[in-house]
């Protein structure tokens, strides 16, 4: 019995990563402090071996209060997407595209990627 409990954790566990999409991770370093602020680059890789990412919706999911935030277009609030130079040319295996923030807190915020576009095929 514990030996097919453990055959369906292990199968589940293989299926679940192979699901997962980590087709663009985000980095980010801070680049200065100052009276509570800090500045911050934010680094978003394509990692996919395959496709050219066109666009993807960024969406601050905590500790996000910023005073300015650049390079990103704002789509309404709390919701940025590539500006438009990432959409018309991609971003290829292995490309970053950056940008920046000023950030109310000492410590950055948190980001989540979602509706990752792709270029098409044709």
């Amino acid at each position: 019995m514990f030996k097919k409990i453990l055959l369906f954790t292990l199968t589940f566990a293989i299926f679940a990563l192979a699901n997962c999409d980590n087709t663009l991770s985000i980095t980010q370093i801070q680049k200065s402090a100052w009276e509570g602020h800090t500045g911050w680059d934010v680094t978003i890789l394509n990692n996919d071996c395959c496709k050219t990412v066109i666009d993807a919706i960024i969406i601050p999911e905590s500790n996000f209060f910023p005073s300015e935030i650049w390079s990103i277009e704002k789509l309404s609030e709390n919701k940025y997407h590539f500006p438009d130079y990432i959409t018309k040319i991609g971003l290829g295996n292995g490309t970053k595209f950056t940008f920046g923030y000023i950030n109310k807190s000492g410590t950055p915020a948190i980001f989540n990627i979602l509706d990752v576009k792709f270029q098409s095929n044709n």
